[in-house]
């Protein structure tokens, strides 16, 4: 008798508070997501990444403006951190995007909490690569190991931070892993005085910690192969350079392996057992992606179904990490999805309309109140029968039951 719908509707002023590892990137996906949902966006940058922020953000307007499109929909803005609580508590933000720390997220979450703001959250990760002995190639997988570890100098919130591998594939891949290694050449392309692999990190404001985790570990017994220390570089001395660093025969016991590293370290723990690789790779707080490499389908299929995690790729890299996919994490890598269908009704306002069917509208016929029903109640008991008749219908299993309170309902539940 009646139909129903879901309008997507836009919730207005939405906000993003994007990091800076993937200026670019970060910056103008949640601004693409906004535009396309009917919405308008005001981006916070990271301070690292002003200049280029305004830049990008002035890119975007000049696309805008091009198209008839009044560029003010989008807004950016920047401060220091002190100052960003005014921002992520303001009344009028309908939505809150961030992509960033957990130490940032409590205060962002606290702030938004203070105008039951919605949010998402993408932190950071652990995540593991789980290799299984029957893998075809282990060159081939050691340069998709060597691109998603060093790659922005580890700086990559889905990037490598642990290779769980079984027995045999353990050895291959240390072997080949420690000679390529230390092959890596670190250095600057601002005058490319020579061919190199890896640049800077952002900062050195997290070198003591990265050298304490990996001295650590070495001395609850990992063997250090490769750097583990701060590098200074003789044509670049001002650059924040970190050793390309391979760490083997690490443990679930060692610091290194379930705290977030977000730098230029390998690390490679061994498993005996697909049970046990399982476990270790869901042994953080973390949760927000893993690679699974293997020649049985099957059996990778069933790893990846095990694992806690916000996304799996299974034979390859991120490759999860694409628009058209809902992107986060579980556990302490955050809640809640951009990309893909679910980052776009996310920006909505999800309204469910019920109407009369269109034959009932034409014919002008609609709901009404049950005369036994109907306030002031003419017959209590005979709104009880009603009501229970009502129920009985609906809920009992027994065909003859429900014949019997249709029956009732006919006769208005007398």
């Amino acid at each position: 008798m009646k139909s129903g719908e879901v309008r997507y509707e836009p919730l207005g002023v939405v906000a993003a508070l994007v990091s800076w590892n993937y200026p670019f990137h970060n910056l103008l996906g949640p601004i693409i997501a906004a535009i396309f949902t009917g919405n308008a966006i005001v981006v916070k940058c990271s301070e690292q990444v002003v200049w280029s922020s305004i830049w990008f953000v002035d890119l975007v307007k000049a696309i805008l403006k091009l198209l008839d499109i009044d560029e003010d929909l989008i807004q950016l803005v920047y401060c220091f951190p002190n100052d960003a609580d005014y921002f992520t508590s303001h009344p009028d933000l309908n939505h809150i995007t961030f992509i960033g720390s957990k130490p940032v997220a409590h205060k962002v979450v606290e702030n938004a909490a203070k105008q039951l703001t919605p949010c998402v959250v993408e932190l950071g990760g652990k995540d593991s690569v789980i290799v299984l002995d029957d893998v075809a190639d282990f060159n081939a997988l050691s340069s998709v190991i060597m691109r998603g570890t060093f790659q922005s100098a580890g700086q990559n919130c889905i990037g490598i931070e642990r290779v769980i591998c079984l027995p045999k594939a353990y050895e291959a891949l240390v072997d080949i892993l420690s000679k390529r290694i230390k092959d890596l050449r670190v250095g600057s392309n601002i005058d490319q005085l020579d061919e190199i692999d890896m640049g800077a990190m952002i900062s050195d404001n997290r070198f003591s910690q990265l050298e304490n985790l990996i001295q650590d570990a070495v001395a609850k017994g990992a063997r250090l192969v490769s750097g583990g220390k701060r590098y200074q570089h003789p044509n670049y001395p001002q650059g924040h350079y970190f050793e390309p660093t391979l760490l083997v025969d690490v443990t679930s016991e060692m610091d290194i392996s379930c705290n977030e590293v977000f730098g230029p370290v390998l690390t490679m723990i061994k498993a005996n057992s697909i049970d046990e690789a399982v476990e270790i790779s869901n042994g953080t707080e973390f949760g927000l992606g893993n690679s699974i490499f293997g020649k049985d389908f099957r059996t990778c299929n069933e790893i990846a179904n095990r694992l806690d995690s916000g996304s799996v790729a299974i034979n390859d890299f991120a490759t999860f990490y694409v628009a058209q996919l809902p992107f986060g994490g579980v556990k302490k890598s955050g809640y809640g999805k951009f990309g893909g269908e679910e980052g776009l009704t996310g920006l909505c306002n999800a309204k469910s309309v019920v109407m009369d069917k269109p034959l009932l509208r034409a014919l002008g016929i609609a709901t009404a109140i049950p005369p036994p029903l109907d306030y002031p109640i003419p017959n209590d008991k005979q709104a009880w029968n009603f009501v229970h008749s009502l129920n009985k219908a609906g809920y009992d299993n027994r065909v003859w039951e429900i014949v019997k309170s249709f029956k009732k309902l006919a006769s208005g539940g007398a």
